[in-house]
């Protein structure tokens, strides 16, 4: 499954990927498509000391949905 990122960017999420996702975070088990919307809609975007990576923007969006999903 892939996804166009806030910055333009294809993201690839393969199931290998999403089986490691899910094993550390059991909680998004069945939220595949909020984790898609956070990568590509993020509610905020927070870029490491190196500014090589935006991994960390997830989190907060996912958070941010998952409360307005319940």
């Amino acid at each position: 499954m892939s996804v166009r990122a806030f910055d333009g960017a294809r993201i690839l999420l393969t199931e290998e990927r999403w089986k490691h996702i899910v094993l550390r975070h059991p909680e998004l088990e069945n939220k595949l498509f909020l984790v898609l919307d956070a990568v590509a809609n993020p509610g905020e975007v927070y870029i490491d000391q190196e500014g090589s990576e935006v991994s960390d923007y997830i989190v907060v969006s996912i958070v941010e949905k998952m409360r307005k999903a319940i």
